[in-house]
This record gives C-alpha cells, sequence and structure tokens, in this order.
C-alpha cells in the first residue's frame, strides 16, 4: 500500500506564517523568505494571507497578542511601568516590530483588546474614561516611537546614530553649544535610560490629572 503522505508539504497555520515573519524581521521580510522558512513554497502562504501587506498586519497582531497582560501591580504607575516595559522588551525582541507599529493604517484585534483592557485598569484607579485612554496612548505612543527611532537608526550601521548624535554639537553660537552638549550626554546612554525617563515624566504627569478629577 503506498503511503500517500509522501511528498506531502507540511501543514501550515497563519500563526506559522506570522511566527516566521517576526523571526525573519518585519522590516525587509517577503513571502519568499517566509516560505523558505516554513519549508514550503511562497505560493502556497497564499491560501492563508494576500500578501505583505496582510503578512505585517497577521505579525503584529501575532505579536501583541503574546504580551502577558495579566499582570497586575495594585499601584496604577507600577501598572503603566509594566505595560511600556513589556511593550519595549517586545520591540527588542523582534527586528522590525516598532518601526511597524508606527506604520499602521490598521490596528490589529490584539493591540484594540489591550487598550481596552489597559484602560478599563485605570478607570478602575479613578481615572476618567477620556483620561485613561490619552494616558495610555500617550504611553504607548511614546514607547513605540522611541524604539522606532533607535531601530532606524541601528538598523544597517551604528555609525548612523553616531552621526545623529554628533550633530547635536554642530552649534556655534554660545547659547545654544551647551544645550547640544548635554543632550547628546543625555541620550549616549542606553537608549532605554533615556526612554524610562520620559516615561517617569509622563506618569508624574497622569498623577497631576488624577488629582484634577478628585
Amino acid at each position: 500500500m503506498t503511503d500517500r503522505t509522501v511528498g506531502r508539504p507540511p501543514r501550515i497555520s497563519r500563526e506559522d506564517i506570522a511566527d516566521a515573519a517576526l523571526a525573519i524581521g518585519l522590516s525587509s521580510v517577503k513571502m519568499k523568505a517566509v516560505g523558505e522558512r516554513l519549508g514550503v513554497d511562497h505560493s502556497s502562504l497564499y491560501r492563508h494571507v494576500k500578501g505583505r501587506d496582510e503578512l505585517i498586519f497577521m505579525a503584529l497582531d501575532r505579536a501583541v497578542s503574546k504580551l502577558d497582560w495579566e499582570q497586575d501591580p495594585a499601584d496604577w504607575r507600577d501598572f503603566l511601568r509594566s505595560r511600556a516595559m513589556a511593550v519595549w522588551a517586545l520591540c527588542a525582541a523582534y527586528p522590525g516590530l516598532a518601526s511597524s507599529l508606527r506604520a499602521m493604517t490598521t490596528i490589529p484585534p490584539s493591540v484594540i483588546a489591550g487598550y481596552a483592557r489597559a484602560c478599563r485598569r485605570l478607570e478602575d484607579h479613578g481615572f476618567t474614561m477620556d483620561d485613561a485612554v490619552l494616558i495610555f496612548d500617550g504611553i504607548m505612543d511614546l514607547t513605540v516611537s522611541c524604539a522606532s527611532r533607535w531601530e532606524k537608526l541601528l538598523e544597517n550601521d551604528s555609525a548612523a546614530a553616531e552621526t545623529m548624535l554628533n550633530s547635536l554639537e554642530t552649534a556655534d553660537d554660545a547659547e545654544t553649544a551647551p544645550y547640544g552638549a548635554r543632550m547628546k550626554q543625555l541620550m549616549s546612554g542606553a537608549p532605554e535610560q533615556w526612554w524610562q525617563r520620559k516615561l517617569e515624566l509622563m506618569i508624574e504627569g497622569a498623577a497631576a490629572l488624577l488629582v484634577r478629577t478628585e
């Protein structure tokens, strides 16, 4: 009796395709590369995804769905820090993710669900719905924006980041030069530390909104 499974292409799912795209990196991923990673002809991928745009959308949705949104620190400040740090770590884990999040024109379901859960959590702490949305969206925008900027600078050559930092010291006048030099000094450390300082500033701003509603 002939074994009909011989030569049959491996079965793949949309989740498999999304995971392969994330592993390759969203900045330059192509259908052919995904097919090669999964061991199938890339033409078979079109049974599951229409093209590269949908591939990126699937990958973004898949990545965000992996976040552990169940962590729920009692303090709302720690809650916001934990959410922001989880997204920063996600962007660091998957090349091209931050830039793709910044460029998306359609919001994946997992992103919407994550926002809703976070905003309800803030409402439980006394924030109005509008303030909860403003705070969480602002912190997510800050996080993804900072991650995307550094991702683009370091994508091809770390010399790009050095060029950008050096440009802060090009001012010749005595009033401007000290600020450019100080900005370079502050930004020359780990990108995550500079982002965290901005995050703390936004959290303090959120505290002021909460006081206003009490």
